[in-house]
């Protein structure tokens, strides 16, 4: 039923007419340059529980402990 209906809805389909500004493509850049940046900085705020929990931690010393 949803796939005979997914193929009625695709080909009903009408023109649109829309009109998108310049501005429009430097928000759509400036959108996916923030979220990346985002993506880093969440990395780099949790990369050692990141690595902890992908099994990559570096062993702790004995010396380091003993401090």
């Amino acid at each position: 039923m949803r796939v005979f209906l997914t193929v009625i809805l695709m080909l009903a389909t009408a023109d649109v007419l829309a009109y998108l500004d310049p501005g429009t493509g430097s928000m759509l850049l400036q959108v996916i340059l923030g979220g990346i940046a985002a993506i880093g900085v969440a990395i780099k705020l949790y990369w050692h529980k990141l690595r902890a929990a992908l099994g990559m931690a570096k062993k702790a010393d004995p010396e380091d402990e003993s401090a």
